[in-house]
Order: C-alpha cells, then structure tokens, then sequence
C-alpha cells in the first residue's frame, strides 16, 4: 500500500501531539523530541507498508519510544544534576575543576553499566521519573523496576568513591 502525502498529514495530525508529547516526557528537551517525531513520520512514510488501521496509535508510539531509547543510549550525560548542597558551595575555579572531576568520573561510571540498569537510574535521577513511571515508559513490572535500580546501585556503589557516590545523593 503506497501512502500519499495527504494520508500522511492525516496521520502527522492524528498523532502528532500525541507523539511530541512522549518524546518530550522521555527526553525533557523539546527541540529534540521534535526531531524525534519527524524522524518517525519520516520513517513510517518512507515504509508505508503498514497495514493494522486500530493499533496505527500504538504502533507509531513504539516507534517513538524506540527513538528516543536510541537517542539516550548515545546520549554523553554533559550536564549531570548534583544535589542542590553541593552546587550551593561551588565558588572558586578549583571547585569547578573538582566538580569537572566529578562529572566525569559520574557520567563514566553510568556509561559504564548495561542499558537495562542506565536507563533505570537516568530516568530515576536525572528526569526524577517515579517507579511507576518508569515502569510504564519501559514497558516493565514496578517490581522489575525495583530490582534493576537495587542492581545498578550496587554497580554503581562498586564502580565509585564514597565521594562520589555522596554527590550523586544515592542512598
């Protein structure tokens, strides 16, 4: 089935708000969650083999979340959030080359482990996603959910100082 350009703006504006609305709740970056949504429009245009009318909403917002996964896993964690404390105490140029240090000694670390328990601790941390939350983006049990985040702590807790660990506020 070959789909016209007029059948795609039917689906763009179906879907479209639908669509950057996840994208922006995955990512929290509104620019690139339009990207995102351009590039599955794009994509799904360019297939156009897709034949199931009642699951289009589905199968679309799978494509989104696929994307934007794909976009997190080479994402290069530039700005890690610290707790509030030690931001408050950041004053001289060898505490902004400490907090470099720590930065990137963070975001290696989190690199480090595997996408399944990167993802947990991202969303956890960084986007402040509850368990819940991020059961339902990831199509997960909260229980599995749970379990991930105990394991990539643990990880986490092996792989850095006490130092560091105390800045991530992990406890």
């Amino acid at each position: 089935m070959e789909m016209n350009s007029a059948e795609l703006e039917h689906v763009m504006d179906t879907y479209g708000e639908h669509l950057l609305k996840m994208a922006y709740f995955y990512l929290r970056d509104r620019e690139m969650a339009k990207d995102i949504v351009r590039e599955v429009f794009i994509s799904f245009y360019e297939k156009s083999n897709y034949q199931e009318q009642g699951k289009l909403r589905a199968y679309l917002t799978k494509l989104t979340v696929n994307r934007c996964k794909d976009y997190l896993r080479s994402w290069t964690f530039r700005h890690l959030k610290l707790n509030k404390e030690r931001l408050e105490i950041i004053h001289t140029e060898h505490d902004r080359l400490i907090l470099k240090e720590e930065q990137s000694a963070i975001a290696t670390a989190i690199l480090a482990l595997p996408i399944k328990y990167r993802e947990i601790i991202l969303f956890y941390y960084y986007e402040e996603l509850n368990m819940r939350e991020i059961a339902t983006f990831l199509d997960l049990s909260e229980n599995t959910v749970k379990t991930r985040m105990t394991k990539a702590r643990t990880l986490l807790r092996g792989k850095l100082s006490n130092d560091y660990w105390e800045v991530l506020s992990i406890e």
